[in-house]
């Protein structure tokens, strides 16, 4: 998915900042820019997808007009955007649905403490917080062979998923009426009419002369 115009308006309003704090002519600075682009991975400022790929070039921006220790450790790890946007989803999509049925709160705290049982015993006296789950996958190792598990926010996500569903199921309530009530966005068919689907037409018109000897029903 391409960037949205507000990316690309954000993009060329950090550019010239960091051609400045970095010193470089400004003859040189679209140089520079391919030359950045293609170190965030990037052939093209159209090729840049709007999460991961964004954020990347956002921090790596942030390093080159002020050095910063946490950027340059997000920059080499998208893992961390990975986490931010699943806490996103969790607090702005999930929670307010659950408080329609429970204490949301309470709700998903219950479910962190279940999945993640080892937080009691390395931290008896702290409570479990999102910010203390992350996004990278589990790999254990299961009779000689390494397996790969979703991380704890995916699993978290996950269960939380599916017991909404199960109390909205028991409420009697349709996907949309359950996100118009907690004041969520919903993309279903009556909130978001899908578009026609596109007709190709023909590159060039089709002359009467061309079609005279089809059938004509008339």
């Amino acid at each position: 998915m391409i960037l949205s115009p507000k990316q690309v308006k954000e993009f060329w309003r950090l550019w010239p900042q960091a051609c400045r704090a970095q010193g470089w002519p400004k003859g040189e600075w679209d140089l520079h820019r391919k030359a950045f682009l293609r170190e965030c991975g990037f052939t093209s400022l159209t090729l840049v997808d709007r999460v991961d790929g964004f954020t990347k070039v956002l921090k790596e921006l942030q390093i080159l007009i002020h050095p910063s220790i946490d950027a340059a450790q997000e920059a080499e790890d998208p893992l961390i955007n990975k986490a931010r946007t699943l806490r996103h989803v969790i607090r702005t999509k999930i929670m307010p649905c659950l408080a329609l049925y429970r204490d949301a709160d309470t709700f998903v705290k219950s479910v962190m403490e279940d999945k993640a049982r080892w937080w009691k015993l390395d931290r008896p006296n702290c409570d479990i917080t999102l910010e203390d789950l992350d996004a990278r996958p589990i790999i254990r190792e299961v009779r000689g062979h390494l397996q790969e598990s979703p991380s704890q926010l995916n699993q978290l996500l996950m269960t939380l998923s599916q017991r909404l569903n199960d109390l909205r199921k028991a409420a009697g309530h349709t996907i949309h009426d359950m996100k118009t009530m907690a004041g969520v966005p919903c993309d279903c068919l009556q909130c978001v009419p899908r578009r026609p689907q596109r007709i190709e037409l023909p590159a060039e018109p089709v002359h009467a002369s061309e079609t005279a000897n089809e059938e004509d029903p008339f």
